[in-house]
């Protein structure tokens, strides 16, 4: 009966929790599915059953392979802009820059930014016409045009009215996209790995001191294999991030240039409530969450392996 008891209480205590989820979390995402399942509009209370149709039309939609290519460059090019620099980032502040805390403040400040603010900020800076971004490139060529003439060389090859179009060239408007996004989140990234610095006993350098171990040595061997959990758990975060990322994207360039930097979440949005296909929007948005969950799984699998096998 105690034991009984115990279980009872246990379950009471989690059951809010469990209510919680089950509202707001397992009941929207079950629901978008059966939604992609029907063809109906916002404004309209009939819904036509479509089956799987939405879900084949996917696979038959170039914007659908366009957004996932994207997706997969914010992963890629995120994990390698901001997991090594914010570990380096980590390291300095929690070594010889530790009595420095405005660096902290100053790191993690853009992260507090509301995203729509950060946005303008970098969309005005990086406007061609006006912009910062284009003024210092300008002065860097008229510089460089200067040096060459002082020296003897020929400048013709340095242009003296350099303008780059960041955000409506798409050939670089989404890696332009990806950097700010850089800018803004990796103080946050760098806050989540000094803490897992922080946590390491000073044994384990004490230790490798006494061994004659250099720094090299002790963040290889020491620092490296004792952060690999908390490593982990920041590239999912990163993963997870780039997989849903939206609102940087949409207040930018809201997609464009003609859909050159679209996303699956901006495409969803624009399919939703832009040509108004509820149904196609509610399937994208489970392709969302299927692929969320196929990062959340493949990380849980890592991280159940032991060192030597992860």
């Amino acid at each position: 009966m105690r034991t009984a008891g115990t279980r009872l209480q246990a379950y009471l205590f989690v059951t809010p929790a469990l209510v919680v989820f089950a509202v707001f979390v397992l009941y929207p995402m079950l629901a978008t599915l059966v939604l992609g399942l029907f063809s109906w509009k916002a404004m309209s209370a009939e819904r036509h059953w479509v089956g799987l149709a939405n879900y084949a039309e996917l696979l038959r939609d170039p914007l659908f392979f366009l957004c996932l290519k994207n997706n997969g460059l914010w992963i890629v090019l995120s994990l390698v802009l901001q997991l090594p620099v914010a570990l380096l980032l980590a390291v300095a502040l929690n070594s010889r820059l530790t009595r420095l805390r405005a660096l902290r403040t100053a790191f993690f400040t853009p992260f507090v930014l509301p995203v729509v603010a950060a946005a303008l900020i970098w969309w005005l800076i990086l406007e061609p016409n006006f912009g910062l971004a284009n003024a210092l490139l300008r002065a860097c060529s008229k510089g460089l045009a200067r040096v060459l003439a002082a020296l003897g060389v020929a400048s013709a090859g340095v242009p003296s009215h350099l303008t780059v179009s960041w955000l409506g060239d798409s050939r670089i408007a989404t890696v332009t996209l990806i950097a700010v996004a850089s800018w803004k989140y990796l103080g946050f990234h760098t806050v989540v790995l000094l803490a897992g610095l922080q946590a390491i006993s000073d044994d384990y350098y004490d230790a490798a001191r006494l061994d004659g171990a250099t720094g090299w040595q002790t963040f290889r061997h020491v620092s490296l294999p004792l952060l690999r959990r908390v490593i982990a758990v920041d590239a999912l975060l990163i993963v997870v991030g780039s997989v849903k990322i939206f609102d940087l994207i949409w207040v930018m360039t809201g997609g464009g240039p003609y859909h050159a930097t679209e996303v699956l979440a901006t495409y969803m949005y624009y399919c939703g409530f832009t040509i108004d296909r509820m149904g196609y929007s509610a399937a994208l948005a489970t392709v969302m969450v299927v692929l969320t969950m196929i990062a959340t799984v493949v990380y849980l699998r890592l991280g159940s392996l032991p060192p030597e096998e992860a």
